[in-house]
């Protein structure tokens, strides 16, 4: 009986952070491509930023495993990355010296996102702490 409760929470926890994943991934879409996804009147921008800066520390926070917290934290805007130089920066365009070009532009914010990741897992571990009897 209890493994099943357990299997049920993690399967929860599991569709939470792939919902969480896909709001991020819209947030950053919306921000990088300036365009309005709600219809929010002028406190949409606000909103937006909120969202990418609380999102990340929540995915963080659901996740039980730190690299996990980093790695969904940092996908959307790692994919985003990916189709932007796919589709607009073809490789025969690219040499080594533009790829340091393109990925100092994107490295403040994967790093931004994946320390908000982590600092949402740091915070679940301080706050979930359990004493142990031994």
């Amino acid at each position: 009986m209890l493994n099943t409760a357990l299997e049920r929470n993690d399967l929860l926890r599991l569709l939470a952070l792939g919902v969480l994943v896909i709001l991020e991934g819209l947030a950053v879409v919306s921000t990088v491509l300036n365009i309005t996804l709600l219809p929010l009147g002028t406190i949409y921008p606000n909103v937006d930023s909120v969202t990418i800066l609380v999102l990340p520390v929540i995915i963080g926070a659901v996740s039980q495993r730190l690299e996990v917290a980093i790695v969904l934290t940092v996908l959307p805007f790692f994919l985003l990355a990916v189709i932007y130089t796919t589709v607009y920066a073809p490789v025969w365009n690219i040499d080594l010296f533009q790829l340091g070009v393109l990925a100092e532009r994107v490295a403040g914010g994967a790093f931004l996102l994946g320390g908000l990741g982590a600092f949402g897992w740091l915070l679940r571990r301080t706050f979930n702490r359990t004493t142990h009897k031994g």
